[in-house]
């Protein structure tokens, strides 16, 4: 069964399914290619469940028979033919084959006698046993094998025969049976195992061929390792690759397997590369290699356990066991050792054992008793840079000194194998390294704990990242808190180990070659070595076992194809002359002249005498008794029973050799046939190239003809091309005289037309220009008039303020002089201190010395008077007073909120500015009205201001710190010249995981002068920046303080562009408030001011409905603006904003008081479909014009009801049409007004039915300013006209008409004139104004210092829409 459901990966599954259709004998599951095999006891069940069994719960699935499916354990004797194997035990008694049993007897062959008739009838069972087995191999041999199994069948034969012929030749030579046994296998795998694997489908991932999931590929097939057992026959020379082929072999391991570890299951890889590589090792040790190329293949199989020590240590158990890799890394370096010595004996020197010794030493670092080993080699091993290495790694661990450790493990010397080594001491040293730290770090009294950063711990353990030592300290019971610090309390005892994970940066990173180069130990041979080699195949194309292949000798290093087939032919005559059959048929068949039968045992035993002479005639002799007469006709019948079995056997040998015969003719017919194929070949070879010469020189003749008509064809079109350029040239001429002629008549009639234009349009702008001089006049004096007035009364406020709070300082100022006459009156200066203290010199000092500098005069010392006070909280940097300076505020009074990120580099530089920043910032507000949270770095309300830093230790923020950052209003990073490298992708991670784009950088520098640093900070999103240089000296802290009181300035400057930025109303009343009156007010203004939009809307209704769905549509701009990018409160400051009133208004431009959920796009396109919805409908055409009133007046009614009907409420309809007739009939602005109503109307009902609108709306003021509130009316185009029929009231003589009746002709130059008069004085006036605004600006800076100068830019930009 095949894709079968993932149900069946359970087996009670899968055999309740089958077990429907009768009994399960065997059911077999292959859960990785989602089949399996179901095996029925009888075939009619086997049937039903093909027919009905490939559906499970609507899934269905391929089944069908299998194949070939018998099983290995099968006896030998099943494929033997049953008349073959009667003829064969009737023939085993007196035949002999040339493979004995074990057990050969010594003694001499005997003297024929006669043997008694009970000996006869019952011949010994040892003699026909062998005899028969051999038959039965033989014929095995000889029958043709197509499938796996079958070949497997014959080579096992051939083996068994090999195996009894090696026996009988130990027994006759005992000398050389304890000699080990040299393979001569040429394949990574040999024959045998291949065939076998793959009909018992045991073939790996690796070795199957591509696009197939059972047959195995033989080019890449390797020797699997079987456990060595008891009952394990020893291995024939076939059977063992020579040394050649396991070169070969870790060749291809190491080029095609090695590297391959992360695109496939890791555990499969290891298992099958380390089952390979040992078959490798048994291998070597069964044929007792030792030479400079077996101790290399010994070397790459440590090399291989080295590897996996350190890229596995992380894996689960079940996939990798690191005490089973230590113990096969032990068996490599224990079978190096010997090679080494034997080698060294020979007078051969290893190139690599210095390093395998260095490997022995790192391995055995807790056991001092490698000191011996090492003391009983040369002297140049002795100090080789390897040894010298590892004893210096094994001092530093019995010292327990792990940053010398993890120093020379850093270094450049130590490799990474080296390094893969001592990757098993890191658990334990960092435990100890750990102890060493909390007793060194400790708090001497037992309610205290004192901790360290975690960054530092890192690096002490020797950790790739913060999160490894996290987890590290965590499973020994320690706890990390939130600022990042390791909390030192005592250590817990764990049950179970730590489990490391992999050491990408301590060991792994040391790796710069692939892994084949690697456990190579230099570069790799060449993929030729195993990509031109082709596995051995003892058998022919028929499947039939070649003859040369009996013995296994076509396999031998030295046996060329020609050597093969002259072994074969030989075999086969001298087997066709063995077999030639006599005269006589009960003649014994011709024996070799040698003595020995074909296959190579001694002749059958003689014919006793008195048998011969009852068979070779007649002789005359007294007459016998009746029981003589009957024991001679049993001898008789038993010699006639003899002479017919010899008979039958010779009739069977004669078969056997016509059949051999007839292969050897099919051989040489098939080798003539071969001979035939390949003249033939030859021939055709040589006809094919004559054809490719004849059609090359066809071709070159094709060219040439090719070329000579191409130089035609190119006259010719040279030809063609200079007539075309004629008739060009004529029609060109042509095209400029009727050019000509046409500009002439455009000329003459743009000039008539340009006069009328000009008359109309100097007509029109000099009535426009008369309303806008008077607008501006009246507008010009009524704002003089405010700004006059309002400025009196603010320096008349302002001087009434002087006055109190001047006699307020003098008052003050006389109470502090007193105070001060007071105090340097007093003999000392004490400040309530104790009596006790006051007699302790230390204490006074500073008051003493107070009093000696006023009173005799002394200079203040100040670096004296600071001694010992750099932690006193008045001398840190307070970011609280900082931004109470700079930060911009929405309303005197209001709160202030800031949120600030600092980062802090890797390393000790890291350290040590955190170590700054704690001693110089200010963490705690001292102001009365301070508050103070806990979580970040500061967290807390001062003056006003709500402050949150939260602080980066390390450069790069984790996943935990990401949450913390989000919502900042600014990034101050420091850093050293030494961290400008990795600066920008520092940045960038700062600016994704924050989302701000305002950066202050705090540059670190050792020299007096230092250039300021060239960054790509525009291509990381930056919006504005600056660089703080902050030298390195002294008061490194001083200056620090100093620089980051500059960044946060900066910073908080760059919010002033923001503060206004945003706003926030109530839904109902903005959609009222903009849609309403206000809207048609402004309408109305202009169509009164502008001829064109004020006639278009008396004559069209659709045109004023048009412009009513243009307003709709840009307020829906407006409200559908994506705000993500905006600022907003950051989350952890809201604690400190004021509780609003119940009663208190939507409408604010405090971020603090922005509605939750302001930014989410589903609320505002809530909003945007309930503008759509405002929108009015289409109108129909208006009515046609009848000369009857009546008529005209129930047409327009009836229109006015249509358009009702599809615009409001069913119920209000009426209602609605009756107020749009009366607003039809009486008023000027007749449609304008009629919209109104309609839509006003609209808007009232839909906001009725909408009843789950968001609370409030929050929007940009620029974006309101720029689609709703600026002039928008005279940049809009009209759709398109209706058709005339539909409006023949706008016909264009009669517009015309209505338009410029009433306008008088005017002269062009007097038009030009007057505009030049009132262009003046407009200039004029503008200078004026200008100069007002100037002096009053400069009046608002000296009274109010403080106030935003764009403040009243700001209102102003607001209300110009509102004028226009």
């Amino acid at each position: 069964c095949t894709n079968i459901p993932e149900l069946f990966l359970d087996k009670y599954v899968a055999r309740s399914h089958f077990s429907r259709f009768g009994n399960l004998v065997n059911f077999v599951l292959r859960p990785r290619r989602m089949t399996c095999t179901v095996s029925y006891a009888t075939e009619e069940e086997a049937e039903t469940a093909l027919l009905e069994g490939d559906t499970f719960n609507g899934h269905r699935f391929g089944i069908c028979f299998a194949d070939n499916e018998s099983s290995p354990a099968q006896k030998t004797e099943e494929w033997v033919d049953p008349d073959v194997q009667a003829e064969l035990s009737a023939l085993s008694a007196g035949w002999r084959s040339e493979y004995p049993p074990a057990k050969v007897p010594k003694a001499p062959n005997p003297a024929p006698l006669p043997a008694p008739p009970a000996a006869q009838k019952n011949p010994p069972s040892s003699r026909e046993r062998p005899g028969a087995h051999h038959k039965e191999l033989e014929n095995l041999l000889r029958r043709p094998a197509m499938t796996a199994e079958e070949r497997y069948r014959v080579l096992d034969a051939r083996d068994k025969l090999l195996r009894l012929n090696q026996i009988q030749k130990q027994a006759r030579d005992l000398q050389n049976s304890g000699t080990a046994t040299q393979g001569h296998c040429p394949d990574m795998c040999p024959e045998k195992e291949r065939v076998l694997r793959e009909f018992q489908r045991q073939v790996a991932v690796y070795e199957l061929q591509p696009g197939s999931d059972e047959h195995i590929c033989h080019e890449r097939a390797v020797k699997q390792y079987s456990r060595s057992s008891a009952d394990q026959e020893t291995p024939l020379p076939h059977e063992l690759r020579n040394e050649k082929a396991l070169h070969m072999t870790m060749s291809y391991l190491m080029h095609e397997i090695m590297d391959i570890r992360e695109s496939s299951h890791l555990g499969d890889w290891f298992h099958f590369v380390w089952d390979r590589t040992r078959s490798i090792r048994k291998e070597i040790t069964q044929q007792e290699l030792c030479s400079l190329g077996a101790v290399k293949l010994v070397e790459q199989c440590a090399r291989f356990h080295i590897h996996c020590a350190a890229r596995l240590v992380g894996a689960d158990p079940s996939v990798f066991d690191s005490k089973i890799n230590a113990e096969n890394l032990t068996k490599c370096l224990q079978t190096l050792k010997y090679m080494y010595h034997d080698l060294r004996l020979k007078g051969v020197q290893c190139p690599r054992e210095a390093e395998f010794r260095g490997y022995i030493v790192l391995l055995n670092l807790a056991d001092a008793n490698f000191l011996w080993d090492i003391g009983q080699l040369p002297a140049e091993l002795q100090s080789c840079p390897e040894i010298r290495q590892a004893i210096q790694f094994y001092l530093a661990l019995q010292d327990t000194n792990f940053v010398r450790f993890f120093k020379l493990l850093r270094e450049e010397q130590t490799s990474y194998l080296s390094a893969c080594i001592l990757v098993t001491y890191f658990p334990r040293l960092r435990v100890l390294a750990l102890h060493r730290l909390i007793q060194a770090y400790r708090a001497p009294r037992k309610n205290e704990v004192s901790s360290l950063p975690l960054a530092y711990v890192t690096e002490m353990l020797g950790c790739g990242s913060q999160n490894e030592a996290a987890h590290f300290v965590r499973h020994y019971g320690l706890e990390v808190n939130r600022a990042g610090r390791v909390v030192l309390t005592r250590m817990h005892t764990v049950e179970a180990d730590y489990k490391l994970d992999r050491q990408l940066e301590l060991v792994e990173s040391k790796r710069q070659q692939s892994v084949g180069e690697c456990i190579c130990g230099e570069p790799l041979p060449p993929r030729d070595l195993y990509l031109n080699h082709r596995p051995h195949n003892s058998f022919n194309e028929h499947g039939v076992l070649k003859s040369v292949a009996w013995s296994a000798k076509d396999q031998l290093p030295g046996m060329s194809k020609e050597e093969v087939q002259q072994s074969h032919s030989q075999s086969q005559q001298k087997f066709q002359k063995d077999q030639a059959p006599g005269d006589n048929f009960f003649k014994v068949p011709m024996q070799p002249s040698s003595g020995m039968t074909i296959f190579g045992g001694p002749p059958p035993a003689a014919v006793p005498a008195a048998a011969q002479a009852s068979i070779s005639g007649f002789s005359f002799v007294s007459p016998k008794n009746r029981a003589q007469e009957l024991h001679e006709q049993a001898q008789a019948e038993q010699q006639q029973r003899r002479a017919a079995e010899e008979a039958r056997r010779l009739a069977l040998e004669q078969a056997i050799a016509v059949a051999k015969q007839r292969e050897a003719e099919l051989m040489a017919i098939q080798a003539a046939k071969a001979a035939e194929a390949q003249r033939v070949r030859q021939q055709k070879i040589r006809e094919r190239e004559e054809q490719e010469e004849q059609q090359r020189r066809q071709q070159q003749q094709q060219e040439q003809e090719e070329k000579q008509r191409q130089r035609e064809e190119a006259e010719r079109l040279q030809l063609e091309r200079e007539r075309q350029q004629k008739l060009e040239q004529l029609r060109h001429v042509e095209r400029q005289q009727r050019e000509a002629r046409l500009k002439e008549q455009t000329l003459q009639m743009y000039g008539q037309l340009f006069g009328e234009t000009l008359d109309e349009l100097c007509r029109k702008e000099v009535q426009l220009h008369k309303h806008a001089v008077s607008t501006y006049n009246s507008l010009l004096d009524t704002l003089t008039h405010q700004l006059a007035e309002r400025q009196m009364q603010q320096s008349a406020y302002e001087m009434g303020l002087m006055r109190v709070y001047w006699r307020r300082w003098r008052n003050y100022r006389g109470v502090q002089q007193h105070k001060d006459t007071l105090f340097n009156q007093l003999p000392l200066s004490f400040g309530a201190e104790a009596a006790d203290r006051l007699l302790d010199e230390r204490c006074v000092e500073d008051s003493l010395r107070l009093m000696r500098r006023y009173r005799q005069g002394e200079a203040c010392d100040f670096r004296r008077l600071l001694a010992g006070m750099e932690e006193q909280s008045w001398l840190k940097l307070d970011l609280w007073r900082v931004l109470e300076q700079c930060l911009p505020q929405h309303q005197p009074g209001a709160r202030r909120f800031f949120k600030l990120i600092i980062s802090l580099p890797d390393g000790q530089a890291g350290l040590q500015l955190e170590y700054d920043l704690d001693r110089g910032l200010l963490q705690q507000p001292q102001s009365p009205d301070a508050r103070q949270e806990q979580g970040n770095y500061i967290r807390g309300l001062s003056q006003g201001i709500a402050l949150s830093v939260v602080k980066i230790s390390g450069g790069y923020p984790s996943l935990g710190q990401r949450k913390e950052l989000l919502q900042a209003d600014g990034i101050i990073c420091l850093a050293g010249v030494s961290d400008l490298k990795n600066l920008p992708q520092r940045l960038k991670l700062l600016i994704q995981a924050s989302g701000c784009h305002d950066v202050a950088l705090i540059l670190q520098h050792p020299s007096n002068s230092y250039p300021e640093p060239q960054l790509p900070l525009e291509e990381l999103g930056v919006r504005q920046w600056r660089v703080f240089l902050a030298r390195q000296s002294g008061n490194t802290r001083q200056r620090l303080m100093t620089q980051l009181q500059h960044a946060v300035k900066f910073l908080a400057s760059g919010e002033e562009e923001e503060l206004h930025a945003l706003q926030q109303t109530e839904v109902r009343e903005w959609v009222i408030e903009n849609m309403g009156q206000e809207l048609f007010r402004r309408l109305k203004y202009t169509a009164e001011q502008d001829v064109a939009i004020g006639r278009r809307c008396e004559r069209c209704p659709q045109y004023c409905a048009d412009l009513y769905n243009e307003a709709v549509r840009r307020l829906q701009l407006v409200a559908g603006e994506d705000l993500s990018d905006c600022r907003q409160l950051p989350e952890e400051l809201r604690v400190f904003v004021d509780p609003l009133e119940d009663s208190a208004p939507l409408a604010t431009q405090r971020l603090e008081y922005f509605e939750p959920g302001w930014k989410l796009p589903a609320p505002r396109q809530r909003i945007v479909q309930l503008l759509e919805l405002a929108k009015l409908p289409k109108m129909p055409p208006l009515p046609e014009r009848r000369e009857d009133r009546h008529l005209q007046e129930e047409a327009q009614c009836q229109w006015v009801l249509d358009y009702a009907q599809l615009s409001q409420e069913e119920e209000l309809v009426e209602a609605i049409a009756m107020q749009a007739i009366t607003c039809l009939q009486s008023g000027e602005d007749q449609y304008i007004d009629f919209v109104q109503l309609l839509a006003g109307e609209r808007l009232q009902y839909i906001l009725r039915r909408e009843l789950e609108l968001p609370r409030a709306i929050v929007y940009r003021v620029a974006t309101m300013k720029r689609h709703f509130l600026s002039a928008w009316f005279y940049e809009f185009q009209k759709p398109e006209a209706e058709p005339p029929q539909q409006h023949p009231e706008l016909e264009p003589d009669y517009m015309e008409e209505s338009i410029w009746d009433d306008l008088d002709h005017l002269d062009f130059e007097a038009v030009v004139n007057q505009a030049e008069i009132a262009l003046g004085k407009c200039r004029k006036r503008q200078e004026e104004r200008q100069t007002l605004k100037e002096i009053n600006g400069s009046s608002e800076a000296n009274t109010q210092p403080d106030q935003p100068p764009n403040q009243n830019q700001d209102s102003d930009s607001e209300s110009l829409p509102k004028r226009q």
